[in-house]
């Protein structure tokens, strides 16, 4: 529920000791530069269309990169569900070994805050992805919970590259969006008249 979700946030911005208090033990200058998560939200969580937002937008305040998978509810148009519809938030949707996106990436626009919005912000290799999974081994993965960290591996090895980077939120989008490869497809969901669509974002 947000409660949890918010929780969460607190302490990724300053972690506190396990069972201690967050407002006297956080401590910021341990908190995560960059995070990347597949939360969603919906109204049976007890969340609206701009549940969590204020949340990302202080992460993203505090110098916290916020990536964040777009969802799997598509491939419908306007599919994409909070937290990743917030502007303050790196949203990814997924494509398949061919770089088309997938069925089931969400798209935009963003109707439930009323904004319209472009989402997500890019794609990345979402299905047939190997992962690590519990108890040891590997497999096949699909879905945009595996497109995600292709996008927070991207920022922490630009961050590496660059630690003036660090922090500096715009930048670090500006130079994934900028670079990107823009992709097309029939049915946009409605945003064909810029460099970013609501099914690929602004590309690969």
């Amino acid at each position: 529920n947000p409660a949890y979700y918010l929780d969460c946030m607190q302490f990724l911005l300053a972690p506190h000791p396990q069972g201690g208090d967050p407002f006297a033990e956080g401590d910021p200058v341990r908190g995560a530069h960059l995070t990347n998560n597949s939360w969603g939200c919906p109204p049976e969580e007890g969340c609206d269309g701009e549940t969590l937002y204020i949340g990302v937008e202080h992460l993203r305040n505090a110098g916290q990169m916020f990536v964040v998978s777009a969802g799997n509810e598509g491939p419908g148009c306007s599919t994409v569900g909070p937290p990743a519809t917030a502007d303050a938030a790196f949203s990814v949707g997924a494509v398949g070994p061919g770089g088309e996106v997938t069925v089931f990436s969400s798209r935009g626009p963003v109707l439930v805050d009323g904004s319209g919005r472009v989402k997500p912000d890019v794609t990345a290799p979402g299905a047939s992805v190997l992962s690590s999974v519990p108890g040891g081994g590997y497999a096949a993965l699909d879905g945009t919970s595996m497109a995600g960290p292709h996008v927070a591996g991207l920022v922490a090895l630009l961050w590496s590259a660059d630690p003036g980077l660090v922090g500096d939120i715009e930048t670090t989008e500006a130079i994934i969006t900028g670079t990107a490869d823009p992709q097309t497809a029939p049915d946009l969901c409605g945003a064909t008249g810029g460099p970013q669509n609501n099914v690929y974002g602004y590309g690969l």
